[in-house]
């Protein structure tokens, strides 16, 4: 679930900047400049929190609800920057106002730099929101948001004094971001993977009904996880270029890292088909903060599909005493996909406190509210409800419980969608 303490950031950053801009705002300066300049510098903090958010750090994981949250909410400010940028483009004076000497402020870069910004900006936007692009060749090209940010960054501090003033009080919070946002921006690019990678060699890669199981065996430390987060993996090798993000389906503690894989397109295919025993996989996390060992008594976790392995991860922890009343509702489309069914069966019974309701749509079972109403055996708002499987599943059943009585905060899902 999207926490706030990272929105109210945000915004409270923004409020600042507004606040000293337009409390600040040179005599000079007629309203016009005042307001376009307002929303120039509105756009160079909203990219600086992108880039920010780019570092994967684990205290804005916290502030927003684990790392899928922190992307969504990149992604939303990348397009707002985007769109306070082209209309300050737009708004900004072309000419320069009375008394300004047209040859000292014809030698300044800042036009060409902010010109040669936009337009990578909004090929750059174009690029991130076409989901038509395929991964790995949207994931590089996704990097031309570095390049914009430096334009942006040279545009603003070369700017003309009769427009911008660079060490006013909102000038200098603008000079501040930068700072930060380009330490973070190098970091992302030059030093995050490889600090936080971690090397291991492949075991054994399991063909599954519609997915593949890849176990891991370290190579010097470990990954130290909790239940239902997630790591990239890059395999090493020609033809292996990028990383992706996969849920860990082993528990904490066991001595193999286990990944299970629906088989979606080509990368996860070729995983399939033609990963080997032997090679070298890098792998950088945990990620996530979807966490259900401080919730309520009276559970619910609902998987569909491939959408069950953080709670196979979670079974596969559970220790038998635990005081949770979970009901895990795994829904398929018949009997024969639903991995490790098996497994699940056995660990609830030697569990005791984990009831498997098993929802198959060959059979006339969806997973839907009326379903689950003859289902549980208490009422839905009793419940605290953990949910990860196809988006469209997960919002129907989120907009349901909601018409049911069951309260925002008690629903906890996953984003399956990182572009």
């Amino acid at each position: 679930m999207l926490r706030r303490q990272g929105i109210f950031a945000i915004i409270g950053l923004i409020a600042l900047f507004t606040v000293l801009h337009l409390g600040f705002a040179p005599e000079t300066h007629d309203p016009r400049t005042t307001g376009t300049t307002l929303l120039g510098g509105i756009a160079f903090l909203l990219m600086t929190c992108a880039i920010i958010l780019s570092t994967r750090a684990a205290i804005f994981e916290d502030w927003l609800g684990g790392l899928d949250r922190m992307y969504q909410v990149h992604r939303v400010i990348g397009v707002l920057a985007a769109l306070f940028a082209l209309v300050h483009f737009f708004g900004v004076p072309k000419a320069l106002p009375a008394g300004a000497d047209p040859a000292l402020n014809a030698m300044v870069p800042s036009a060409p730099l902010g010109m040669l910004g936009l337009i990578f900006l909004v090929i750059g936007l174009f690029i991130a929101l076409n989901r038509k692009i395929r991964y790995s060749f949207w994931r590089p090209t996704h990097k031309i948001m570095g390049l914009v940010y430096l334009l942006i960054f040279g545009h603003f501090f070369t700017a003309p004094p009769v427009f911008v003033l660079q060490f006013s009080p909102s000038g200098l919070l603008l000079l501040a971001a930068a700072i930060m946002g380009i330490v973070c921006l190098f970091y992302s690019v030059f030093g995050m993977n490889r600090r936080t990678a971690i090397p291991f060699t492949i075991e054994a890669v399991n063909a599954l009904e519609r997915a593949t199981e890849v176990v891991l065996k370290p190579s010097d430390r470990t990954l130290d996880f909790k239940p239902g987060q997630f790591a990239f993996v890059e395999i090493s090798g020609k033809g292996w270029n990028e990383p992706h993000p996969f849920t860990i389906s082993s528990a904490p503690g066991d001595d193999r890292l286990k990944f299970t894989m629906k088989v979606l397109g080509d990368w996860t295919r070729k995983v399939r088909e033609e990963l080997q025993t032997g090679g070298e996989v890098m792998v950088r996390g945990p990620y996530g903060r979807f966490d259900a060992e401080g919730a309520g008594q009276k559970q619910i976790w609902l998987a569909g599909g491939i959408g069950l392995t953080p709670f196979l991860s979670k079974l596969r922890a559970m220790q038998p005493g635990d005081k949770r009343q979970i009901h895990l509702v795994y829904a398929a489309r018949e009997e024969q996909d639903a991995i490790f069914l098996d497994e699940l069966r056995d660990r609830a019974a030697q569990l005791g406190s984990v009831t498997l309701v098993p929802l198959f749509s060959d059979e006339g079972n969806f997973a839907r509210v009326d379903m689950m109403k003859q289902k549980l055996p208490d009422p839905l708002n009793s419940y605290e409800y953990f949910m990860c499987g196809p988006k469209p599943m997960v919002d129907g059943l989120m907009k349901d419980l909601k018409a049911e009585g069951v309260p925002r905060r008690k629903i906890h899902t996953e984003a399956f969608e990182f572009r």
